[in-house]
């Protein structure tokens, strides 16, 4: 009989208003061979008492001496990945909740194919109050990484970074997560990466729901300048793996085109202070002035 292979579900904690529900749907997993790190970013609220409510020796529990998280989340996403001990290797935002089906379902979809080191689910979205936002569009079952960056800069892929279940013993040797500030396209630019040799197989079963309370990083609209800096890394580090890897050339526009919408946004979308550091620095953000007016304009119209 083949051993069942250990899975670390790791929640990076610093929000303990949904951590109970996020912990409960980890340890409700039909697939009973796992362990459920949390790892406590220095949070000013009392996440050991969440983690305390459970009586569960499946769970262990670390803190960090420091908090990690705070200008770049990734950093702890390292961390809980230091921590694990699985085989395969899924990362649950403190916010967020797994089916009960969803280790098992991706270790099927493993057996399909073995190869394969990046399995992921379907996505349903709420809000704060657990009304369902919207789903993410499904995904072909298997798909290399330069077809699944073509369809996620043309909108037809969205991903978080919970729906996710890694091998572990191959995105430590890639250098696990790679650092942004404020993780501002970490988690895109590490599937990508964490994909690569092997491609992405999904299921098309909605099986994480990903939590959009308004206290999520992503929802966070301070130090816009500095995202916009992160984005743009991000963008080049993905040009640079187009070029590498002798991708679908026509992908480096595309890249060039989602920047540009989304300098646009982040303009919009920052506060007075931050939009003051872009426009008076446009080239540093390498964008233009038709982007800056289009930002410019788009901000009168939502003010009247």
């Amino acid at each position: 009989m083949t051993e069942q292979p250990l899975v670390t579900i790791a929640i990076p904690a610093y929000k303990a208003g949904h951590l109970r529900e996020s912990i409960a749907s980890a340890l409700s997993q039909t697939y009973e061979n796992i362990e459920v790190v949390v790892v406590n970013d220095q949070s000013p609220e009392d996440v050991a008492a969440v983690v305390d409510s459970f009586s569960d020796t499946r769970i262990r529990y670390f803190e960090n001496a420091r908090n990690m998280g705070k200008e770049d989340p990734s950093l702890n996403w390292n961390e809980c990945l230091r921590q694990a001990r699985g085989e395969w290797f899924c990362l649950l935002c403190d916010d967020d909740v797994y089916d009960s089906r969803f280790v098992e379902e991706l270790l099927c979809i493993s057996e399909r194919y073995p190869k394969c080191d990046v399995l992921r689910s379907g996505v349903v979205m709420i809000d704060g109050e657990d009304k369902e936002i919207s789903v993410y569009p499904e995904s072909p079952e298997f798909e290399t990484v330069e077809q699944y960056m073509w369809e996620f800069f043309h909108s037809r892929r969205r991903q978080t970074i919970s729906e996710f279940m890694l091998r572990r013993s191959a995105i430590i040797q890639l250098g696990g997560y790679v650092n942004l500030p404020y993780a501002w396209g970490s988690d895109n630019l590490s599937i990508f990466r964490f994909g690569m040799k092997n491609g992405i197989a999904s299921t098309p079963l909605r099986l994480m729901t990903f939590r959009d309370s308004g206290e999520n990083i992503s929802s966070d609209r301070k130090h816009m300048d500095v995202k916009l800096k992160a984005f743009l890394q991000y963008i080049n580090q993905t040009k640079e793996m187009v070029r590498k890897e002798g991708f679908r050339q026509d992908l480096l526009p595309v890249l060039d085109n989602y920047y540009r919408r989304a300098s646009v946004a982040h303009m919009v979308e920052a506060n007075a202070e931050d939009l003051r550091c872009i426009v008076r620095r446009p080239k540093a953000y390498h964008i233009g002035i038709k982007c800056v007016l289009k930002a410019l304009l788009r901000r009168w119209f939502l003010s009247h």
